[in-house]
């Protein structure tokens, strides 16, 4: 199994893995702390990594290590040749809940710490940017504070965010945390791409950071790297991304933050806790999105249907909004 499956089910194995012992004295559990209290000592413990260990990029291979000579070796805090950014995040993890064996909303993670996310731009990319509901195709390289690898993949997997239930989209691959996840915007994907006949690729000018995160954007309770709040640090390379229509409406989902503000759960035009990229009828008034954007055209004396884009799609009569998201019109 793959070490980038959601914090919720590292838990759950967790929890599962201790019920396993031989009696409840021997049970063993994470408790479960105050997350802005383990941020404020992941951040002394990064950016104290970040004045003690150096860098070294010497081609595709990049080394990690602690400094024993600072006449020679440059810590990463103060070095020039990658220059060490920072971005704010918070966590922006979901996750289908089953109201009944047909229906489902999303629930977010509780969490509001806003988490500082050091990172190096090692290379920019030359392909296109992802957003963080993409399918994106990422080799990568773990470690823990202490320069230690604890997982890695280095040809590359397809990885998708969010969790699609009820099948609606095809092809579901894994999802990453969500700082991995929000990581990958940071960068552009390769500029040249072709496909093997195994699925993997072969690329140039692919983007690759460094990022540094604390554990509230990682595993958090989880275990993955030997025990529980331990911050990680990936270098990701994004080679590949494919925009997604999640909930198969004919709209690709870019286009349903309606907002604009990144978040693509807060757009929910019928509030019934299905964010527009995933609700099959936005507005709620019983015709499906999809057929709402459809339309007939004769071709060669044949009915055609097809399906607006998304700019060309048509407001209601005296309507300000797109008709799809109109519940007085269809």
């Amino acid at each position: 199994m793959n070490r980038f499956f959601k914090l919720f089910i590292f838990i759950a194995l967790a929890i599962s893995a201790a019920n396993c012992k031989k009696s409840d004295d021997d049970v063993v559990t994470v408790p479960i702390r105050d997350r802005g209290e383990v941020y404020l000592e992941d951040k002394i413990k990064i950016e104290e990594y970040l004045k003690n260990n150096y860098i070294k990029v010497a081609g595709e291979e990049i080394t990690l290590d602690s400094i024993t000579d600072k006449n020679t070796q440059v810590s990463i805090w103060d070095q020039q040749q990658y220059e060490l950014k920072s971005i704010k995040l918070k966590n922006d993890e979901w996750k289908p809940v089953l109201v009944n064996n047909t229906t489902f909303k999303y629930a977010k993670l509780i969490d509001d710490v806003e988490y500082t996310l050091y990172y190096l731009v090692i290379n920019e990319g030359g392909g296109e940017k992802a957003i963080t509901i993409d399918s994106t195709y990422t080799a990568y390289k773990a470690y823990n504070l202490k320069n230690k690898v604890f997982d890695q993949n280095r040809t590359g997997m397809w990885s998708t965010y969010p969790t699609v239930p009820n099948g609606l989209m095809p092809g579901v691959a894994p999802e990453m945390i969500s700082g991995y996840r929000q990581a990958t915007t940071l960068m552009k994907a390769a500029s040249q791409i072709s496909q093997n006949p195994d699925g993997t690729f072969n690329y140039e000018n692919a983007g690759r950071i460094i990022a540094f995160l604390p554990s509230g954007l990682g595993y958090f309770a989880g275990a993955n790297l030997g025990k529980s709040y331990e911050c990680a640090i990936f270098d990701i390379t994004l080679i590949s991304k494919l925009s997604r229509d999640h909930d198969r409406d004919g709209i690709p989902s870019i286009y349903e933050d309606l907002n604009g503000n990144g978040d693509y759960f807060d757009d929910d035009t019928d509030g019934d806790g299905v964010p527009n990229f995933m609700d099959v009828d936005d507005d709620a008034d019983g015709f499906l999105t999809r057929d709402e954007i459809t339309y007939e055209v004769i071709e060669n004396g044949v009915t055609v249907k097809k399906l607006y884009e998304f700019s060309a799609i048509p407001f209601c009569p005296g309507g300000s909004v797109k008709k799809h998201l109109d519940n007085s019109c269809h």
